[in-house]
């Protein structure tokens, strides 16, 4: 039988383990009088509220409502619910601290009655769930952003599970031509589809919430509400919504585009097929005119020996000459007529390869092309490549371009001396590519030697070498007539004449306006295609010749409009710019 002094020690025991509770938990506890002050609270609730110690809490707060409470009135509602329930959980409120911040606090608390039913005080704890509420907010603001960007998206997007519409939003219900989400929500997603193509959205739709490999984007064709048909693209991802995982479909009506590429196509082939009858033409003329041109020369050249031994003036001399030059104009006509058409060949093989590389990849994106539908396509694209004529990697070498530069300057000085052009290279040694010499010559010899042909004497022709990143390029500048805007885009398609042809046809090679025709120009960009790096110009028509037909002097000094070679370099002029892809020296 327990006695006197074992229920006092337990009491003391009981008492001693209330307070080490009281003074070491985590939540702030208290009790409080039905006046609104503090009776009792631990260290916890004290640090909540920011003052140094529970009596500092208790002896300075003498309004819980005024002073604790950041909205009175909330305090209020507190006390309402204890009046009537007696208790009271998870009730937040935004507190003060000592030290004037904000807070967010939870709160149990519980009314405690006399034997008259009236309260006589409260108890409670208090947890700070600032943290809490502030992640609350931010997501509350996140989902607010994103529910309007969705509700304002120029795409249909909509959430779908288990093949079936949970939410679309207003531009979704536009595109289909509905009134309202609800004749949507609830419905399969192949309401929507075209029956053309139900069965592959079904399918990839499956395979999509199965985790199964599908193309990250696809076209389907839709179909609105009053049986109109549109073209859609789609992509989708796994989401979560409203705790359940959905797909997030995003949709966007190219319906206009599709239209817009069925025209371009028609155009497309209508060009292609008129393209074709001219190469064709071209092609019959150019192999036509070989043999009569040949029986012409070779008839003439028996002509001119019959009357070699005969008396004959100076006019038939000039006319069996003017007979000769132009048969020798026809034939270098017949033969460029002929590299046209081969490189033309090749620059088209080139464009095929690119779309059929394009055509692989958009296959890619939708479906899912089996291993050995993939490996044909792959030998499609190694024996079209041989077809192209491409140069096998044993021929290509790591070359110093600036060597190559300084002397295609100085072969042109060579070969040009009857001309005073100012020719010069600047750049240094150490910048490296990978290329075929013979090509590299040819593309370098050809722009300088352009250049100086589009060049009036005196006037000046820069060639010079730009590191740029991970580029190499070369630069040549003249300062010739220049290029008009609306010219610069033909001038790569061997077709283009800068210059009329009786101004060009008697002039021989470094001659001032002895270009013109565009085939060395379009040799450079099968070329470009071929070895990997890319051709572009600038160009500035002089401004004292702005038309087509205005003709340059050919020599600074005989300019009326230039004081000095300055003013020309001033007025206009052209660059070439060939940039190739930078290599290692080793």
């Amino acid at each position: 039988m327990a006695t006197r002094g074992d229920m006092e020690r337990a009491l003391r025991e009981a008492e001693e383990k209330y307070r080490h509770i009281f003074e070491n938990a985590i939540e702030g506890i208290f009790q409080a009088s039905t006046s609104g002050r503090f009776t009792s609270a631990n260290p916890a609730l004290a640090r909540l509220h920011g003052y140094s110690s529970p009596s500092e809490l208790v002896e300075e707060v003498s309004s819980i409502r005024d002073q604790v409470f950041l909205d009175p009135e909330r305090h209020s509602e507190l006390i309402r619910l204890l009046l009537q329930h007696d208790a009271v959980t998870n009730f937040e409120a935004r507190t003060r601290r000592k030290d004037g911040g904000e807070q967010w606090v939870s709160m149990n608390v519980r009314a405690f009655r006399n034997d008259e039913g009236r309260i006589v005080f409260y108890e409670g704890t208090m947890e700070d769930i600032t943290q809490r509420k502030e992640g609350e907010r931010a997501l509350a603001e996140s989902e607010e952003r994103y529910r309007t960007v969705i509700e304002h998206s120029n795409d249909g997007i909509a959430f779908a599970r288990a093949g079936v519409h949970e939410y679309v939003n207003p531009r979704f219900v536009e595109m289909f031509g509905y009134d309202s989400p609800e004749e949507l929500i609830g419905k399969p997603i192949t309401l929507i589809v075209h029956p053309d193509d139900r069965e592959r959205v079904v399918d990839i739709h499956a395979r999509r919430w199965r985790g199964q490999s599908v193309p990250a984007r696809y076209e389907h064709k839709g179909v609105t509400k009053a049986g109109a048909t549109i073209y859609v693209e789609v992509s989708a991802t796994e989401v979560t919504y409203r705790n359940e995982p959905v797909l997030l479909v995003f949709l966007r009506d190219i319906s206009e585009r599709k239209r817009a590429e069925e025209v371009f196509l028609q155009s497309h082939r209508q060009l292609e097929q008129l393209n074709e009858a001219k190469t064709k033409a071209v092609h019959h003329i150019s192999h036509e005119l070989k043999t009569p041109l040949a029986v012409i020369q070779g008839n003439v050249r028996v002509l001119r020996r019959r009357l070699e031994h005969e008396s004959r003036d100076g006019k038939v001399e000039a006319m069996l000459a003017a007979i000769e030059r132009g048969l020798e104009r026809l034939f270098l006509m017949e033969g460029e007529a002929d590299e046209i058409l081969r490189t033309s060949g090749e620059l088209e093989a080139e464009g095929l390869v690119g779309e059929l590389i394009r055509l692989r990849e958009k296959v890619k994106d939708l479906y899912e092309v089996p291993p050995e539908i993939d490996a044909t396509w792959e030998e499609l694209k190694k024996w079209m490549d041989t077809h192209v004529s491409r140069i096998p990697d044993a021929a290509l070498q790591v070359l110093d371009l600036y060597p190559f530069l300084l002397q295609a300057v100085e072969k042109a000085g060579e070969l040009a001396p009857h001309r005073q052009i100012h020719l010069k290279a600047e750049g240094a040694s150490g910048a490296y590519v990978l290329m075929e010499p013979t090509i590299l010559r040819e593309v370098i010899d050809g722009l300088i030697r352009n250049a100086i042909e589009n060049t009036p004497d005196r006037g000046f022709v820069t060639a010079w070498l730009e590191e740029k990143d991970e580029a190499v390029l070369i630069h040549v500048t003249d300062c010739g007539v220049g290029i008009s805007e609306e010219n610069q885009q033909y001038i790569f398609d061997g077709l283009f004449h800068t210059k009329e042809t009786e101004r060009y046809a008697s002039r021989k090679p470094y001659d001032f306006d002895a270009g013109g025709k565009g085939l060395d120009l379009l040799r450079m960009k099968a070329y470009a295609g071929r070895f990997g790096f890319s051709l572009s110009v600038k160009s500035t028509r002089c401004r004292y010749l702005p038309g087509e037909g205005d003709v340059c002097a050919g020599d600074i000094s005989r300019c009326p409009f230039c004081k000095s070679d300055q003013d020309c370099v001033e007025s206009g002029g052209t660059t070439f710019t060939v940039s190739f892809t930078k290599s290692r020296e080793e």
